[in-house]
């Protein structure tokens, strides 16, 4: 094949490329503007303080937590006295720590969930999460920032769990960061959605069991700019705690930027009455 034929096919396949690469970029666009778009809508048909966002009846008066008293008590909180001390878990026995915290390395210094992830709290971050309703993060940020103030926790700095790129243009943002907006708000604390980022897509921890949960985050976060870290107190921003692999994953790449102290707060917690060391060696006792 002469050289002329072989640099014209050559021309014609970059050129394919080029305006296949084109028309995606102009898809993804397109979709971006979609997005916002349908967020300033939810915005005016979902204006805040006017209804539960569980049943759907009329709030008696203006309310930052647009949640009726009814459907309030239907919500499952954490309280200090029935969690691992560690990752804020739900336990059942005497002990202080959950077999989770015991048993494998935790880098975290501290994390708290404000609910148990079961009933209507499962739903509203369902709804948060997966169906396109960014306006439920008003509420579930001012539920957080109610508890970090309970806990009389002192950050510097909020930094929310980061989407990747593919991910957060599928959905169309960041539920963590929406949730780290509005708690940094009601705090007036800085938040930095920039530094620490996900540089690699992964399967979704919701669908891996325990094992594949702590490998299937490897090495797929990373600090952009450790001066921003170095020495804060990092208040890291989460929708939903399970295993604590993602926070784990997070803490070590901020504290490898050395960053002072890493506590993570999520609405949610998805694991319920995980046993302590004392109940399990109780439970090993009336056996033997």
């Amino acid at each position: 094949m002469s050289t002329e034929k072989t640099d014209t096919i050559n021309t014609t396949r970059k050129n394919s490329k080029s305006t296949s690469k084109s028309k995606r970029n102009v898809f993804g666009e397109c979709a971006n503007m979609f997005v916002k778009l349908y967020h300033k809508a939810c915005s005016v048909l979902f204006p805040a303080n006017i209804k539960c966002l569980i049943c759907g009846d009329d709030l008696p008066q203006k309310q930052d937590i647009e949640i009726c008293e009814k459907c309030r008590c239907k919500l499952h909180d954490i309280a200090e006295s029935e969690c691992c001390m560690r990752c804020g878990a739900p336990i059942s026995g005497q002990g202080s720590f959950c077999l989770n915290c015991q048993n494998y390395n935790v880098e975290f210094d501290v994390a708290r969930s404000v609910f148990v992830y079961d009933g209507e709290i499962k739903h509203l971050i369902a709804g948060l999460k997966y169906n396109n309703k960014p306006y439920l993060s008003r509420t579930l940020s001012h539920f957080m920032a109610q508890k970090y103030r309970e806990l009389n926790w002192q950050a510097d700095l909020i930094i929310p769990v980061p989407l990747s790129d593919a991910r957060k243009k599928w959905r169309g943002y960041n539920q963590a960061q929406l949730l780290a907006e509005g708690v940094s708000e009601i705090l007036n604390i800085p938040i930095n959605t920039e530094t620490l980022v996900k540089i690699k897509d992964t399967e979704t921890q919701a669908s891996l069991g325990l094992a594949e949960r702590r490998t299937n985050l490897e090495s797929c976060f990373k600090v952009l700019d450790k001066y921003a870290v170095r020495g804060k107190k990092i208040l890291l921003i989460d929708d939903v705690m399970t295993t604590g692999s993602t926070a784990n994953a997070c803490t070590h790449e901020l504290k490898r930027a050395h960053a002072g102290r890493v506590m993570v707060l999520s609405i949610a917690h998805g694991k319920q009455d995980i046993p302590t060391q004392s109940s399990l060696e109780s439970i090993k006792n009336l056996i033997n």
